[in-house]
């Protein structure tokens, strides 16, 4: 690579040494003023085979010229062209290479061809098009390498806007425009198909707080295969928000012969992946900044729940089939509230109910602590009579409640919501002094102590178990509860932990105790024998 100076579209260069570059573009741009190359040719076949000049001379990104960059656009454009998986940490150009630069480049080599970005709302996936759109419509090296697929003035297109998506020249009487943006959960399209399609941001901090919000993203991911085209190809793009969000549901998708479906390209920001590693892009400043935030190992390092910074493991509970739980249980069900909820799923608050039907053995060990069976579980956002009517279906479908604890905050009247609600199935819920129902209170405790006292020993000692009955997607929330305690929502953490308060004043014996007990009942049940058969 040429040690010259140079300036291309506006933008200096000046190459790095040791970088991947495709071309030599100081020789190159010699050559062009030289009149040794074409110059339209010779920029013309640069977009069209190099990501890298598309990123830094055409969208003008200054920090493109960097040898993080320059490797990310070879390994994008020399490796597979479909059924991809990229994610990259924040701010380290993947959306910038993957979903606006080669988009553009796609294209300018096939203007007949036509292709949609998805994200998972509307907006957010617009937002993608318009950088799109600025691109093609303000570069001028773009409309004097391309006017055969580029309109001299965009009014002239027959689309060119963010809802209904631009077209370029070509020669297909298409419905579907040469590019467009879509949302899975909303705005979805119907009756079209696209060569290629762009999945960016199909999960953010806004669905991963909705256990149901992410399962139905993932549904609608898959039925939107259906609206590509045989020789088509896609290409699937973001960060990671937690363990069970729809990235990792892509990468785990295999193929018939059980091989990964999805090639997978990891780019945290730390050589080695951790955080006092050596960042790969940004400065360490930088970094140093980024984590000092709790969505350092989410954002930038890529794992939304660090093992080692876990205090609650959800491999220590164990599954257990739901014809082996003991029949001798304790048995309650108990309703953490949440707080104001929104019906616009943009404007919904961050708690969600946690409603459980947990069993207790009314035996202990030797420390006092009895084993616990989860035996029902949902947590999700809902307003409130939407979660009276799950309290009641889940109530009446366990059959044996001695308990129902209902959380109790302010001026909260919930609990006689549902007293009601159950009386009209026949249900008699008293939480009078002595009664079957239970006034659940934080009592200005530190929530986060609260649970870590209650739950941390009988986690990590193997005192808590869950039916195989239970719903998943519930059981998948529970579990990230406890892998992001306690930077994360806590509501169903916070609804077991009461479990302790129900039955703090309870009084189990011993296994010991009661085998004991056992023994000497069938010892004085055992009849009186005579003669030499009682020696």
């Amino acid at each position: 690579m040429s040690k010259v100076e140079v300036e291309i579209n506006g933008m200096k260069f000046t190459p790095m040494g040791g970088s991947p570059y495709k071309f030599d573009y100081c020789r190159i741009y010699q050559d062009v003023v030289s009149k040794r190359h074409d110059e339209r040719q010779a920029y013309r076949s640069l977009i069209l085979n190099d990501l890298f000049f598309i990123t830094y001379f055409v969208m003008r990104i200054p920090v493109a010229n960097h040898p993080f960059w320059v490797q990310a656009c070879r390994e994008v454009e020399d490796g597979p062209k479909d059924y991809t998986l990229d994610v990259w940490a924040r701010e380290h150009g993947k959306s910038s290479i993957i979903t606006i630069a080669e988009t553009i480049q796609y294209l300018l080599a096939n203007p007949d061809m036509t292709c949609g970005i998805f994200s998972y709302v509307r907006p957010v996936a617009k937002k993608f098009l318009f950088s799109v759109k600025e691109t093609l419509q303000n570069e001028k090296i773009l409309h004097y390498c391309f006017p055969d697929v580029l309109y001299e003035n965009h009014k002239d297109a027959p689309l060119w806007s963010l809802d209904e998506g631009l077209i370029l020249k070509r020669q297909t009487k298409r419905k579907e425009p040469s590019i467009s943006a879509w949302g899975l959960v909303e705005g979805m399209p119907t009756g079209m198909h696209f060569e290629r399609r762009i999945y960016d941001d199909i999960v953010t901090e806004d669905i991963a707080e909705s256990v149901d919000m992410m399962e139905k993203v993932k549904n609608k991911f898959d039925s939107s295969q259906n609206i590509g085209t045989d020789q088509g190809h896609h290409r699937v793009i973001g960060t990671y928000y937690h363990h069970n969000d729809p990235l990792t549901y892509v990468r785990g998708k295999r193929d018939f012969d059980d091989k990964p479906k999805y090639y997978y390209r990891f780019k945290p920001a730390t050589a080695d992946g951790t955080a006092t590693g050596v960042p790969v892009f940004l400065s360490q400043g930088r970094l140093d900044d980024l984590r000092l935030t709790r969505s350092f190992n989410c954002q930038q390092l890529l794992d939304p729940s660090p093992v080692a910074d876990a205090s609650l493991h959800p491999d220590y509970m164990t599954k257990v089939e739901k014809k082996l739980i003991p029949k001798e249980l304790v048995r309650m069900l108990l309703v953490d509230q949440a707080g104001d909820y929104e019906t616009n799923i943009h404007q919904r608050k961050a708690d969600s109910w946690a409603v459980g039907v947990i069993g207790v053995e009314p035996v202990s060990d030797e420390i006092g602590q009895s084993n616990i069976y989860i035996e029902d579980l949902w947590i999700s956002p809902a307003n409130e009579s939407e979660a009276i009517e799950q309290i009641v279906r889940m109530y009446l479908k366990a059959r044996m409640i001695h308990r129902l604890g209902v959380e109790k905050v302010g001026i909260s009247t919930t609990h006689n919501q549902i007293q009601r609600a159950l009386r009209a199935y026949g249900r008699y819920i008293s939480f009078d002094r002595g009664g079957n129902g239970i006034l659940l209170r934080p009592a200005g405790r530190n929530k986060r102590k609260f649970i870590e006292s209650s739950i941390s020993w009988p986690l990590n000692n193997g005192k808590i178990f869950y039916s195989d009955a239970v719903p998943p997607p519930y059981l998948d929330r529970l579990k990230m509860e406890m892998r992001n305690f306690p930077a994360w929502h806590d509501d169903g953490l916070n609804m077991l932990s009461y479990v302790y308060d129900v039955i703090k004043d309870e009084f189990f014996p011993a296994a010991e105790d009661i085998a004991e007990q056992n023994r000497r009942k069938r010892y004085e049940e055992k009849p009186v024998q005579r003669g030499w058969m009682a020696m």
